[in-house]
């Protein structure tokens, strides 16, 4: 009897043991199945798994299915949800600072972004666990063009043309485009598509690869090879939930995310020139933006969208320290 008693206390201890460290991952992302940032998350479900021997899974729900970036990070704090890949926008929800790593047309290439990035990694990444949040990989979704659907390539052009701009529904920049004197209106990304088919908008700022995925440009089928700024991003993790995987893998874990995450970066710039050949082919007109239009649309951003970033989401010290780290990689660039 005794003997059984034995058994069966360790039979429990085994099972609740297998229970602690057993563990599902739900992860939400806007990124359409197919896309390389869907492929990249599935891939990184199997290295997940084979680093834990079978015992951490991750059960994706991809393509908007939850709700916009909004609706996941509140699904995060709520336990709905335990991870996200989200874009800057949804990490914003959670840090209105990361806004001024997609400050229109300050940052202007991929080194500068990733020598922005890297300054500042330990600073977001502690701040997002003040928030209760473990940043597990940056990723990117390319460079920012405004798709519109009529020519614009100077920033008078969107008023002679009628153009209605999309906002991120919650999201900033709408005060900044009106003072400027252009029609702006709120779209939770969801409702992108539709709203460009019933014309509520009729241009959009974003990724060539974006556009292509989600079958945005046939409605928006004219851009210029202006970039208006990066499109950076991050897969995060709860704490709570972080703290259930088992300590063994977590190094690793990281590791292999941070691994996956600079490969995908890495490929979206090629991804990103053949997402524009394809559209072209089926339709979209890339046209050039001289260097005068270039100076009206940084004069533009800079006196109308610059001091609503700045009184919302970034401080001014931040905002001054990353021109600074930007002025130094340039001269040493130069160098």
């Amino acid at each position: 009897m005794i003997n059984l008693r034995r058994y069966l206390v360790l039979s429990i201890l085994i099972l609740t043991a297998s229970m602690v460290w057993s563990q599902t991952i739900k992860l939400g992302t806007l990124a359409p199945v197919s896309s390389p940032w869907h492929d990249t998350m599935l891939t990184l479900g199997e290295d997940w798994k084979e680093i834990s021997d079978g015992d951490i899974k991750i059960k994706l729900y991809a393509g908007g299915i939850l709700g916009d970036e909004a609706d996941m990070v509140r699904k995060m704090r709520i336990g709905q949800l335990h991870a996200a890949a989200l874009t800057i926008e949804g990490l914003m929800y959670i840090i209105p600072e990361f806004d001024v790593l997609r400050m229109p047309m300050m940052i202007q290439t991929d080194a500068e972004l990733n020598h922005v990035r890297d300054e500042l990694s330990d600073y977001f990444r502690d701040m997002l666990e003040q928030r209760g949040f473990v940043l597990l990989s940056w990723s990117d979704a390319g460079w920012a063009h405004l798709f519109t659907n009529a020519p614009v390539v100077y920033p008078e052009d969107l008023n002679k043309t009628n153009q209605i701009l999309f906002i991120w529904a919650g999201g900033s920049g709408k005060r900044g485009w009106m003072d400027a004197g252009y029609n702006a209106v709120e779209v939770a990304a969801p409702d992108i598509f539709m709203s460009l088919q019933t014309g509520l908008i009729t241009t959009v700022t974003t990724t060539p690869i974006i556009a292509l995925s989600y079958q945005w440009f046939p409605a928006v089928p004219f851009t210029t090879d202006l970039k208006a700024g990066p499109l950076p991003g991050a897969i995060i993790i709860t704490k709570k939930k972080w703290n259930k995987i088992s300590k063994a893998y977590q190094p690793e874990i990281l590791e292999i995310s941070a691994k996956r995450g600079k490969a995908l970066s890495e490929k979206i710039v090629d991804l990103e020139s053949e997402a524009i050949k394809v559209m072209q082919e089926n339709g979209l007109t890339l046209l050039h933006a001289p260097d005068d239009a270039r100076v009206e649309w940084l004069e533009m951003v800079e006196t109308h969208m610059y001091p609503e970033i700045l009184e919302t989401e970034v401080p001014e010290a931040l905002y001054l320290q990353v021109k600074d780290i930007l002025q130094a990689f340039r001269k040493q660039q130069q160098d």
